[in-house]
């Protein structure tokens, strides 16, 4: 009678699902703190415009309390230099050159055997942790 008697793993299932999901569930956040978040956008366009002006008003605020030069002069926060000193410069390659590109593929093998022979027996490295150690191909 299959239909009126479940199985075990039917049973197991039911009971992980029926006393995990209320806690999950308890465990989402709110509609409040995914919109804090900017998950979850508000409910309508007025909203969003509202927000949004609110916050344009803000910064407007904020920019239009700012100091000015005059005031940061006084307060000594901000010091112009009497003396401007313009020099030429020569024109040259700023570009750093860049060795390694230039480097055959015997100098390339040579440089991972060097390193992997001063890994090998050079370099300290407590016993414990010496697997860990990472070599170069030859």
């Amino acid at each position: 009678d299959r239909k009126t008697k479940p199985r075990k793993y039917e049973v197991y299932i039911f009971n992980v699902l029926y006393n995990t999901i209320p806690v999950r569930l308890s465990q989402r956040p709110t509609p409040e703190e995914l919109e804090q978040r900017n998950i979850l956008q508000p409910k309508n366009e007025a909203d969003h415009q509202a927000e949004k002006q609110e916050i344009k008003r803000q910064l407007t605020r904020k920019l239009s309390q700012r100091p000015t030069v005059a005031e940061l002069l006084a307060r000594k926060i901000l010091r112009f230099n009497e003396y401007v000193e313009v020099t030429d410069a020569h024109d040259y390659e700023r570009q750093a050159d860049k060795p390694w590109a230039k480097l055959t593929p015997a100098d390339k093998a040579s440089i991972r055997k060097e390193l992997n022979e001063f890994k090998s027996s050079e370099m300290e490295v407590h016993e414990e942790s010496k697997h860990f150690t990472h070599y170069h191909r030859p």
